[in-house]
């Protein structure tokens, strides 16, 4: 059965979840365009402070809370 919450508690690569939300680009198009959205947005701004190469669920979670679901 489906369980809202557990899609929410998936880590990501970054890319890979970018190309979630931009289907249509090619991966480093996708990531370019996925930062900037994230760049604008106070609250998940500091997410990509520590430079990693991927999301936690925490942070997979807060991104959906922000900008909705792909």
């Amino acid at each position: 059965m489906y369980n809202h919450y557990d899609h929410h508690a998936t880590s990501f690569n970054r890319t890979a979840l970018a190309q979630r939300y931009f289907p249509y680009l090619l991966p480093l198009s996708a990531w370019a365009k996925f930062r900037r959205w994230l760049l604008t947005n106070p609250r998940l701004k500091p997410i990509l402070a520590s430079g990693s190469r991927s999301f936690t669920p925490a942070q997979v979670a807060l991104i959906y809370s922000e900008i909705g679901e792909p």
